[in-house]
């Protein structure tokens, strides 16, 4: 074999070698939240969400036109509530979410099977786990599902935003020792659920400069009408729905007779706040910080701090 030969079969052979290399390099890999590595070949296209949170971060990326399918309480933005819907949970039916063609499926490990997981798999659809526990956990499952869908600069900009405003409100904060109870079902049976520390509301009762009533508790805790007598917060925050009969949930914490002397109702600060924004691990987090922080200054929504 002449030299000149021997070069171009190196030269060949060389190339073949390194052109899987440069396929790999383009891969796109996270490790969800379930400490899962997940690979694709190239950012997503056709998508599923099967939880609320996954939903929203995806249409404040600008991915909403990836969203191929929701699960079943996926209500915002409202653009996305004409998208073919599908069960999740126990009653998650696999067939329908492969009829709808996705790449991935966004699902959360709390409410889905490992069974499920693998069906979806074996069927090639990739399936990432999101589960924010905090709000760090919320700025790495955007960063996560941005990073997914080729949108990294998109994700940090979220993550910037959402920061910024709540370093604002920290700064405009008064740190006066005022507690506030958050009540996260209505009285009944002579009980209430409520938010300790390692939630979403704990965290941001600290960034708008109170102290969570229930900070001793861990996580969601059922607690007794008692408790929250003993407890005497200065403020109450409610996340119950209204739908438009009988009184509203302000109107009927503030009639309990037993609580009359509790300094949140004597004082009539009691806030209904949007249930969604500040109980969803997704970017709203962001305006329930800037809800929670008006409300305990009265400041009316236009005053709200920019960010």
């Amino acid at each position: 074999m002449s030299k000149k030969l021997v070069s171009l079969f190196l030269a060949v052979l060389m190339l073949s070698v390194c052109l899987p290399a440069l396929a790999d390099s383009a891969d796109i890999t996270v490790t969800d939240m379930h400490g899962r590595e997940i690979t694709l070949a190239e950012p997503a296209t056709r998508v599923v969400a099967l939880q609320p949170s996954d939903c929203e971060i995806l249409c404040a990326l600008g991915c909403e036109d990836a969203l191929v399918g929701v699960g079943q309480y996926c209500d915002y933005p409202a653009s996305i509530m004409s998208l073919p819907v599908v069960q999740s949970g126990a009653d998650t039916d696999i067939e329908e979410i492969l009829a709808l063609e996705p790449q991935l499926v966004l699902m959360n490990d709390m409410a889905q099977s490992v069974e499920q997981v693998q069906q979806l798999e074996e069927n090639g659809v990739h399936v990432v786990v999101s589960k924010a526990a905090d709000i760090e956990g919320v700025y790495y499952a955007i960063r996560m599902i941005g990073h997914l869908m080729g949108k990294d600069d998109n994700a940090e900009a979220v993550v910037a935003d959402m920061q910024a405003t709540f370093e604002e409100i920290k700064e405009k904060a008064a740190s006066e020792g005022k507690t506030v109870y958050f009540e996260v079902s209505p009285l009944q049976l002579g009980c209430v659920w409520t938010a300790g520390k390692g939630t979403f509301m704990d965290e941001l009762a600290g960034i708008c400069g109170l102290t969570n009533a229930f900070a001793d508790l861990d996580g969601w805790q059922a607690v007794s009408a008692e408790d929250v007598l003993a407890r005497d917060p200065n403020y109450i925050v409610t996340i119950t729905m209204y739908y438009g009969e009988g009184p509203t949930p302000v109107e009927e914490i503030l009639s309990r007779g037993a609580w009359s002397e509790m300094k949140a109702v004597k004082n009539e600060q009691v806030f209904n706040a949007e249930s969604n924004a500040i109980s969803r691990p997704g970017p709203r987090l962001k305006d329930a910080a800037i809800e929670l922080f008006n409300f305990i200054n009265g400041i009316e929504a236009e005053e709200v701090p920019a960010a």
